[in-house]
Parts: structure tokens; sequence; C-alpha cells
């Protein structure tokens, strides 16, 4: 049975996207899969519209779907999030679902991983090859579940990175410096590529963070792990596949497992490996909420935090992955 394919173009991401392109990329679709392919595209603003169109076709749509994220690493999280409210359980299996991703944002981790290529074109027509072919790679989901302001629990997901501690600060940092640089940044990545300025001002804004928490002890949350140890955090952070400079995790993208790495503002770093049933919680003891992020995305939590992995989800990756 023929895949029902829908492309969301979220034309904010990265330094912008005209509108026409989503039809540019549904044609080297259907040109790389080669036979008839009911392709479908919306061109949204936000990730929270992304996250709403992914759910609604995941859930609506009676042939096997083909979600592909023409966007970041932001957007590609929100196809994630929008999967997962169609699915709340686990990831749906390859059979009914297949995610792609475009390199068009700043970071595109997973895209990059899957060998899709810069152009996203080129990319759009593998993609189509792949899916034609069969080709799929696996890629891990975390599961976030915290409190909220109100009282609530809210649960997120994410297919690269979650950051705590004084490194959790760090996308919402830039996003706030971004918004008053914006010239400055897009003429940068017109020089280096978006790519490489985002990294370096990963490392840049990662490492004042880093030093702000050790020079003040009060800049750093004091936590409660797992219901037994206290420590002042300085940084954590749990990765599904190495992404260098990070200390490497010790799994792979297709594992259903993480990596965390604690960094205690006092004391030795430690490891812990996150799989099913094999959770890291945190409960905060000196401060109502702290900033954190899941690939790249801030996020907000409000007295407790629980990390774990939710399962596996499948992706048509380039034709180099």
């Amino acid at each position: 049975m023929s895949r029902s394919v829908l492309v969301l173009l979220n034309r904010s991401a990265g330094t912008g996207h005209a509108e026409s392109l989503s039809g540019h990329l549904a044609d080297e679709l259907r040109e790389g899969y080669g036979e008839l392919l009911e392709v479908s595209t919306q061109v949204l603003d936000d990730h929270p519209s992304v996250r709403s169109a992914a759910a609604a076709f995941v859930s609506s749509s009676r042939q096997p779907a083909l979600v592909i994220a023409a966007g970041g690493g932001g957007t590609l999280r929100a196809v994630v999030e929008g999967v997962m409210d169609a699915c709340p359980e686990a990831p749906p299996p390859p059979e009914p679902v297949l995610l792609a991703g475009l390199r068009m944002g700043s970071g595109n981790v997973v895209a990059r991983r899957l060998g899709v290529p810069r152009d996203p074109l080129v990319a759009a027509r593998q993609v189509g090859e792949g899916l034609r072919n069969g080709s799929v790679r696996m890629c891990s989901v975390m599961r976030c579940t915290h409190g909220t302001a109100g009282g609530g629990t809210a649960v997120r997901h994410a297919v690269t990175m979650c950051g705590l501690g004084q490194w959790g600060r760090v996308p919402g940092y830039l996003s706030r410096w971004r918004t008053r640089h914006n010239v400055a940044r897009r003429r940068a990545a017109a020089l280096v590529g978006l790519e490489r300025v985002n990294l370096l001002e990963y490392i840049g804004f990662g490492a004042t963070r880093l030093v702000a928490g050790m020079v003040s002890a009060s800049q750093c949350e004091v936590v409660e792990i797992d219901g037994s140890r206290q420590l002042r955090l300085l940084a954590a952070v749990a990765l599904n596949l190495p992404l260098p400079p990070l200390p490497h995790p010790g799994v792979k993208m297709s594992d259903n497992a993480a990596g965390l790495i604690v960094f205690p503002r006092m004391g030795r770093p430690f490891r812990r490996r996150l799989e099913a049933g094999a959770d890291f919680a945190i409960r905060l003891l000196d401060r109502d909420s702290v900033e954190f992020f899941l690939d790249e995305d801030p996020e907000q939590a409000t007295g407790w935090l629980r990390l774990g992995m939710a399962g596996c989800m499948a992706f048509v990756p380039g034709s180099s992955a």
C-alpha cells in the first residue's frame, strides 16, 4: 500500500524560507519515489502549529503515513510530539508511521546523523528514493515528565538531548540573544553556514553558563536525585547519540537508551544509562522551578522532573546513511 505523505514546512526555521518551497519539495519527493505518490503540504509559522498538524494527520490517515519535517531540529521535535500525541503509549512501528527530517534549521542533529544533505530539494528527492527502496533507520525517543506551575504534569519528548542545570539554561539565553542580534546572525550564517554558527553559539554560551555556576553557588539548584542523593547541580546532559564536543553517551541512536552524565558543582561527575524501566528523577529543594531544554527547545519544570525512554521511531534516511 502506498504511503500518504505530509510535508510540514516551517517557514520561520533557520533564517526563514519562502512559502513556494513547499511545492518544490513535494515535486522532488515524487520524482525520487518514481511512482504515483499522494503528497500534501502545509506551510506553518511555529512549532505548536507543526505539532498539531502532525497529530491530526497521523490520527486521520487511512494509509500508512510519512511526515516530513521541513525545518530544523525544533520542527522535527514538534513533529515527534505530534506523533506521540496521536500515539501516546509508545512510538508507532514503521509500518503505520515514518518520519523524515530536512536540514533547514540551525541544529539539524538527527537529519545530519541520518545522512540527509544540506540542500532541501536534493534531500527531498533522496527521501523519496529511500521511501521507494524501503530504507528505514530507528531513532530512540526520550520521554520527560515534569511538574507545571499550576500543579499539573507535562509530558514532553525529545530525539537528541535533554539539558539540565547550567547547560539547560543555554537555549533560553540563546533565544533571547538571537532576538536582539538577528541581523548579525544572518550575516554570519551566510558566511560560514547556520549549523556552524549554531555550534559556536552553544560552545560560547555553554562555557559562560558553566563558569557562572562554578563562580556562584547560588546559580546552581540543589536537587534530590532518585529520592536519595542530594547535590548542587552544575550541569547534566542526556544524549541518545554521540554529539561532539559533548562527552560520548555510550549509546547509539537506534538503541532504546540514552547516556546521562551528571556534573555536581562539587565532586566527581557520574554516568547513568537510561533505558526502559530505568528513569532518572530529580526533585528541586531550593527553588520552585528551573529552566531546562529538550532538543534545543527551552522548557520550565516546577518541583520535579523525570527522564526516561519512550521507545524508538522510524525515519527515512538520506542516501549516505
